[in-house]
């Protein structure tokens, strides 16, 4: 197996946010204990970067700085997203010394009402954090981090993005406007109450989704793509190799303490091994790779779009 470069570490599962989307609430509430974290990245000396989040607020974690001045003490690149609900004066001074070099802040509408009913929020808070954020990185004339937004596009807020956008471009913020739409992978979809269920896009909807996400990256483009996680780890990534990046050099460690293939394996089945145990996971992960190049998505990766994309490229090479 290639090396370990890439890992997301779920600090917590514990939230302060009620977004009824999100998988973490229905697992163990739990902070990821330090032992662990340490041995996963006693385990994995080839990490260059890391993603401190989860399904929880990373920032509730009491060690979380602690964790990202360990990664950088090791020198791993440490990216973070964020609800933004935390940050305070206090949290945004400490976020800016610990030398990050991407902070992401999650929302799905700039709408104050529409963002409570979403996420259990208030959205002025949140707003207010990121200009704070914002500003003091450029009065202290700081590169880094870049500050970005991430938005879970459902079927009611796909028309109302402008205002998420006016936002981006009033702050300055250089770290993307990234969409993705709401999950299809039946690990997070069979926890949706069917008011979430019905958010999903089809049909023109998900066409439209296309269509502005690409608009998004051309209107908002992320000031150093590398820095951010998700685009390093997937760098010259093609679907004709037939590999996978998550199980060819990316690992995810829950904040329970086992090991799993990529972000997106929440069952208790998908656990691979302990934080510790590289031997065991590396021949799980093998298992799943060797299915996949053989053109088939394994059962951990079923509904996945990139086991997907895989799958139908080797099809289409034959």
């Amino acid at each position: 197996m290639a090396e370990i470069t890439h890992a997301q570490i779920e600090p917590t599962t514990r939230c302060n946010f009620t977004c009824g989307f999100c998988a973490g609430r229905s697992m163990r509430q739990a902070d990821l204990a330090w032992p662990t974290f340490l041995a996963f990245l006693d385990a994995h000396p080839g990490l260059v970067h890391v993603e401190l989040q989860g399904e929880g607020e990373p920032l509730l974690h009491p060690r979380f700085f602690d964790m990202a001045a360990e990664c950088r003490a090791r020198g791993i690149t440490v990216g973070l997203i964020t609800n933004g609900s935390l940050l305070g004066r206090e949290m945004v001074d400490r976020l800016l010394a610990a030398d990050l070099a991407a902070v992401h802040v999650s929302m799905e509408s700039a709408e104050p009402a529409q963002f409570q009913r979403i996420r259990g929020g208030k959205f002025a808070k949140v707003r207010e954090g990121i200009a704070r954020l914002a500003s003091r990185r450029r009065t202290l004339g700081l590169e880094r981090p870049l500050i970005g937004l991430t938005v879970t596009v459902l079927g009611e807020t796909i028309g109302a993005l402008q205002p998420i956008c006016d936002l981006y471009s009033a702050e300055r913020l250089d770290g993307g406007l990234l969409v993705q739409p709401l999950q299809t992978m039946s690990a997070y979809a069979r926890r949706y109450p069917p008011h979430i269920a019905a958010q999903m896009l089809t049909g023109g909807d998900r066409q439209r989704f296309l269509t502005i996400r690409a608009a998004l990256a051309r209107a908002a483009p992320m000031r150093r793509p590398q820095d951010y996680f998700y685009y390093s780890l997937f760098a010259g990534f093609d679907p004709l190799s037939g590999a996978c990046p998550w199980l060819d050099h990316g690992a995810y460690l829950g904040a329970a303490g086992s090991v799993t293939g990529c972000c997106f394996m929440k069952e208790e089945s998908d656990a691979f091994a302990p934080a510790a145990d590289r031997v065991q996971a590396d021949a799980r992960r093998a298992a799943l790779a060797g299915t996949l190049a053989a053109g088939m998505i394994p059962e951990a990766c079923r509904d996945c779009g990139t086991a997907a994309a895989i799958v139908r490229a080797g099809i289409d090479g034959r």
